[in-house]
Order: structure tokens, then sequence, then C-alpha cells
């Protein structure tokens, strides 16, 4: 009777342990995984902040493309009209200065 205790008293002990050592195994998984959470969140906001900056950026570019454009366009036609009077007429206001500033 007393083997048969001292057995079940063991068994107890054993199971107690590999239950706290299951728990305090999940329990630092689960600290490890909420850490890398916070980083890949941080990551995140800086990607976000990043990819804010650079439509801002494209859309500058874009704007200054169509200008560009449009003063080529206002160049072209007044190359166009040289060609057929001889004559050069003004620059239009889109142009830049020549010389260069």
């Amino acid at each position: 009777m007393r083997i048969a205790l001292a057995a079940a008293l063991f068994i107890a002990i054993a199971t107690v342990g590999g239950v706290w050592l299951f728990y305090s195994h999940g329990r630092a998984a689960h600290a490890e995984d909420q850490k890398k959470i916070a980083e890949l969140q941080q990551q995140l906001d800086t990607l976000r902040s990043e990819n804010d900056q650079l439509k801002e950026n494209l859309i500058k570019s874009q704007s200054e493309a169509e200008r560009l454009s449009a003063a080529n366009q206002d160049l072209a036609k007044a190359l166009a009209l040289a060609r057929l009077t001889g004559k050069i007429p003004p620059l239009p206001p889109s142009a830049l200065p020549y010389p260069p500033k």
C-alpha cells in the first residue's frame, strides 16, 4: 500500500512538474511572439510612412513631367512656326530663360 501511495505521489509530482514546464514554455513563447508582433508593427508603420513619402514624390515628379511636356510642345510649335515664317517668335511664358540663370 505504501509503495502504491509513493508511486501515485511520484506520478502526481512528475505530472505537475511537466505541466509547469509546458506552461512556462508556452508563456515564454507567447512573450516572444508578442515581441515579434510589436517589431513587425513598428516596421509596418515605418514602411507605410515611406510609402506615403514616395507617393508624394511620385506626384511631384509626374506634375513636373507634365509641365516639361507642355513646355516641349510649346517650343515644338514655336520651332515649326519659325521654320515656316523664317522669323523667331517670342518665347512662350512656360519656356526656360536663356541663358540659364
